[in-house]
């Protein structure tokens, strides 16, 4: 009885596993245990020295992103180890006309990894503020990307839910491959043009 208990486990358990693995593939994002998680190596200008890479990346981390007023967007910076993490803030993404809209406030980390001639980038840690508004009344609410994930793909919320998500996840990725552009511009430019 005992093993016949822990087959039906294991065969529910992984039908589970097996959809849930089904819905993430389903979204625009690129998903890593249950989480966005984008990953990358980008080539830059072969003429840059590491430290003058690592200069061009800490440049763009410090004048590129978006960030909240009074915040550092350099989270920490290693040059020994060409180390750098900075945060990742994206403009309010609305959904809904003006009068009455949802709207979705994300926000994550970069991690750079700088050596000579390429840099490696993490952009993870996602988390958001979510809320809505209207003439009436105003509400806001926290998550993490595996909520993004699951608000998006999961059968139990309705279909007005699911289409909302979807929007916030494909203009962030729009957003993040912008951005990826942009960094990848910015490394692959001289240190100074001549004039």
């Amino acid at each position: 009885m005992k093993a016949l208990t822990f087959v039906l486990i294991l065969i529910i358990s992984t039908q589970f596993i097996f959809a849930q693995n089904k819905r993430e593939q389903n979204v625009p994002v690129p998903v890593r245990d249950s989480i966005i998680y984008y990953e990358g190596v980008m080539k830059a200008n072969p003429d840059l020295t590491t430290d003058q890479l690592y200069q061009q990346v800490r440049h763009w981390a410090s004048t590129k992103n978006i960030v909240l007023p009074a915040t550092a967007p350099v989270l920490y910076e290693n040059p020994k180890e060409g180390l750098i993490s900075a945060r990742f803030v994206f403009n309010s993404i609305r959904f809904g006309p003006a009068v009455y809209a949802n709207y979705l406030l994300p926000h994550g980390i970069i991690y750079f990894q700088i050596k000579q001639g390429k840099i490696k980038y993490i952009i993870t840690d996602i988390s958001y503020t979510h809320g809505e508004y209207n003439v009436s009344y105003y509400w806001e609410r926290l998550g993490n990307s595996k909520n993004l994930i699951f608000k998006a793909t999961s059968e139990r919320n309705t279909k007005a839910i699911r289409t909302e998500f979807m929007h916030y996840l494909t203009e962030m990725n729009q957003i993040i491959q912008n951005q990826l552009v942009s960094l990848q511009a910015f490394i692959s430019k001289p240190l100074f043009d001549e004039f």
